[in-house]
This record gives C-alpha cells, structure tokens and sequence, in this order.
C-alpha cells in the first residue's frame, strides 16, 4: 500500500528506531486490514470518527489492555496527523476520540532481593563482556539502544571521575551520563589495552544487536530465577537514584527524559510497594 510506505518514511525522517516504526506500521496495518474486513477496501479519505471508534471498541471487545488499545488509536492518530498534514486526508478521524483510562502503575523495576541474585548470577557465571554490559545498563540507565552502539571512545574514564557519550538518544538527543567508581572499575579492565571499535563488538565488523543483549539478559535471569529484560535494569536505575534523594529534573536529565511526567513515574508505588502495605495489615 503506496501511502503506509510513504507513511514509513516521514517516520524515518523523524528519526524514529527501526523497532518503533515497525511497531507503528504493524499496528497501523492491523487498523487497515480491519476497517477491509468491516467495510471494504481500505481508502484514508473515507474513514469517519465513527470507524476510529468501533475499532477501539473491537479492541476492547478482545480484552485487550487498555495501555494496548491507547498505543494502537495513538498510532492511527499518528498516521491521520501526518495525512492531514500532507493533504491526503481533508479532517483527522480520530479528533475527539476518547483513549481508555488507565491505571498508573509504577514501572517494572528490579527491588533489593531481585537485584542481588541478578549480580551473584552475573559474578558468578558471567563472561567479560556481559558483565559490562549489565553494568552500562544498570548504573548509567541505557536503553539497550544506546548500549550496544557504544564505541570505545565514548567511554571517558580518569583517575576518579568519568562518563559516557550518547550520542543518538531518544529523539537524536546527545547527552553524557556519569560513571561511578563502581562501573568504572569493571570497564577500566575491560578496555586495558582497547584500541578503536564497538565496545560490543558483534559479527561482521557491527556491534551486537539490541536483541541479542536482551538474550544475554535474559540468560542471566533465569539463573537468578527472575524474569529480566534491559529496560528493567533502567527503571531500576530511575528508582534508585529518586529513593536516594535525587532531584526528578537531575534524574530526568541522567535518563535522557524530554518530560519530567515520564521521570515522575518512579515516585509511584511499585506493585511490591503495594503488597508490602496490604501485608501489614495481616493477623498472621
């Protein structure tokens, strides 16, 4: 279909990662193919607020979770800007078309016993490499985007103070995180002798793709009997530093974060929070 490919690309010249655009263009495809098998071939200029709406209410109907059911009206919503925009389309459907509530949970982060299991696991099966790696995410809160495309000089490390460079953060945003002692001593071994290079050197000359850090993540996990992914290890490293006092804007800064609401998040009880509440109240 002639207009999700040029769709695709205004997504490309935003900047946006390959796996949030094939997010969008999935989604958006599921929104086409539906409104083919209710009403017939899909044309943007036809569609009404009335189809945006059944849609998101077929959603619903399949117990989708209402975080599900906002991300896809969120991605049409996307693609009707931009086809207004363009011209393509006269109105934008989903104008005024509710998102579901929903509930603000906290997000998913490693507490003290996780954590701890996590690094005996890592100290005791780990290799060089993915112990660097876990360390990078953990205590510089990397997406694992930004991990796996470090080169070697973009590791700064002196005698009591350093930093890493990031330069392609979310949005294109350049920013530089600190390293403490702890992080730094793990790369300073790692890198004796380094030369130039991907500091996670993969096949073919590349670095290792985001996927297979989420594997090595993941194997480590199951060691540690928890269930892990990479972003796990940047909410935890959000929460750590609000519970140690920072302020949301330094935090927000460290995480790269463009609004100070997606830093607030770490404010918020966890579900360990909740249930260690509630068993307070316990007669046992």
């Amino acid at each position: 279909m002639e207009i999700l490919g040029n769709y695709k690309t205004y997504l490309q010249g935003r900047g946006l990662s390959p796996r949030t655009i094939s997010s969008y263009l999935s989604t958006l495809l599921r929104f086409t193919k539906w409104i083919e098998q209710t009403y017939g071939q899909f044309d943007a200029t036809a569609v009404t607020p009335l189809n945006v709406a059944d849609f998101r209410r077929q959603l619903a109907e399949k117990n989708k979770k209402p975080a599900t059911i906002n991300h896809a009206l969120d991605v049409v919503n996307s693609f009707f800007t931009w086809a207004h925009a363009d011209g393509i389309v006269s109105l934008n459907p989903t104008s005024g078309i509710k998102r579901v509530q929903e509930q603000k949970n906290a997000p998913r982060w490693l507490d003290r016993r996780e954590l701890g299991a996590l690094i005996r696991a890592v100290q005791k099966y780990g290799k060089e490499r993915d112990i660097v790696l876990i360390m990078i995410l953990l205590h510089a809160g990397l997406r694992v985007s930004e991990a796996v495309a470090l080169r070697l000089e973009d590791i700064v490390l002196r005698e009591r103070s350093g930093f890493v460079r990031v330069w392609e953060g979310k949005g294109g945003k350049y920013r530089e995180v600190p390293l403490n002692i702890t992080v730094r001593r793990v790369l300073e071994g790692y890198m004796n002798g380094a030369g130039e290079g991907w500091l996670f050197p993969g096949r073919r000359d590349g670095h290792i793709t985001s996927r297979a850090a989420e594997n090595v993540l993941s194997r480590y996990g199951r060691l540690a009997g928890i269930n892990i992914t990479p972003h796990m290890l940047r909410h935890t490293f959000g929460k750590m530093l609000v519970d140690a006092g920072e302020s949301l804007d330094r935090v927000a800064a460290l995480m790269g974060h463009a609004n100070l609401n997606t830093t607030a998040r770490y404010t918020r009880p966890s579900v360990q929070d909740l249930e260690q509440a509630v068993a307070k109240l316990a007669w046992d």
